[in-house]
């Protein structure tokens, strides 16, 4: 019998580590940094996320524009679709 062990999680990634660290260097008085510097890897982190989103909706949002323009050759196969079914029906 095999004993297969799969695990989905990802662990600690190197964001968590930095913030850890960060906290407890602050929180032990051995850095002297603002609050905003000690949390930076967690915002950071946060902003590219977010940047990255943005630019693949942008990047989504442009494909569906271009596929919905009308002289696209996606349009003209979609109303011939239904061009076709309207003549079916009648």
């Amino acid at each position: 019998m095999t004993n297969k062990r799969t695990n989905s999680s990802g662990g600690i990634g190197i964001v968590t580590i930095l913030w850890v660290t960060f906290l407890i260097l602050k929180l032990t008085h051995v850095i002297d940094w603002a609050w905003v510097w000690v949390f930076s890897p967690l915002w950071i982190a946060a902003s590219l996320g977010a940047l990255f989103l943005i630019v693949v909706g942008t990047i989504l949002l442009l494909a569906v524009a271009g596929i919905t323009s009308k002289g696209s050759r996606v349009n003209t196969e979609i109303k011939s679709w239904f061009k076709g079914k309207e003549q079916e029906e009648n």
